[in-house]
């Protein structure tokens, strides 16, 4: 779906995408599959190899390196895909800054098609099921990953704990992990998107038209830069120069 998406607003196979948070490049290669030129860009180094290995089949129309989405080259992309990641900032000037970076390397009318958790729904799915487990075999043995929610109303946030318990031969290992994700609401979503420059925004609730936003606790949303709007009105980043 984010390929109609993207020709629904214009922007065609041969067009210049962001892969914004790409992780593994699942999506990247799959747009450069389908005829894009992509750049993939995570903050992970780990990651980003193991996406150059598997975008070694997709030639020269996927790249992949190591970046920070708030230091972002200037009128760059025609479209940038973020999925999984803007949960991740948690500062208020951070997550304006974000959608500043994006509509800065966006050139005219480009397209920014993202998804965050809601916090609503995302709440309330907490409050029944706040433990996540899930078992799987892998070439290094069975793999258990458990994930413990607490939440934070005051600050729209989630206090995750995750263990990752690896079984095999050589007996049990296991890796204990903290972080914080802050969710959004479409409120927040809306102000950021006028603040930022862009327009035009439709709203549903998966990667999926026939969802409609609040049916689940994502919040899916396909934005465009206004044809007035370029890098020389976007808000500067209270964060450049600072790395």
């Amino acid at each position: 779906m984010i390929a109609a998406w993207l020709i629904e607003r214009g922007i065609f196979p041969g067009a210049s995408l962001l892969d914004a948070g790409c992780g593994t490049g699942r999506y990247a290669g799959e747009l450069a599959r389908r005829g894009y030129a992509v750049e993939g860009v995570d903050r992970s180094s780990e990651l980003i190899e193991a996406a150059k290995q598997a975008g070694r089949g997709h030639g020269n129309s996927v790249s992949f390196r190591v970046g920070d989405l708030l230091a972002l080259p200037v009128a760059r992309y025609d479209g940038i895909l973020c999925r999984g990641v803007l949960n991740d900032f948690v500062d208020d000037d951070a997550r304006v800054s974000v959608f500043a970076a994006f509509a800065g390397a966006l050139r005219r009318a480009g397209v920014l098609i993202l998804d965050v958790r809601e916090w609503e729904a995302t709440r309330e799915r907490k409050r029944r099921e706040p433990v996540f487990r899930k078992r799987v075999s892998t070439d290094r043995g069975k793999l258990t990953f458990t994930s413990t929610t607490e939440l934070d109303p005051e600050h729209q946030q989630l206090l995750v704990s995750e263990t990752h318990t690896l079984v095999n031969d050589a007996g049990e290992q296991s890796s204990d992990y903290r972080f914080v994700m802050r969710c959004w609401t479409r409120r927040e979503l809306e102000s950021v998107f006028v603040r930022s420059g862009f327009g035009s925004v439709a709203y549903f609730g998966a990667y999926d038209p026939a969802v409609h936003a609040g049916a689940t606790d994502r919040l899916v949303a396909v934005a465009q830069l206004s044809e007035v709007a370029g890098a020389s009105s976007i808000v500067k980043s209270p964060y450049a120069g600072n790395r």
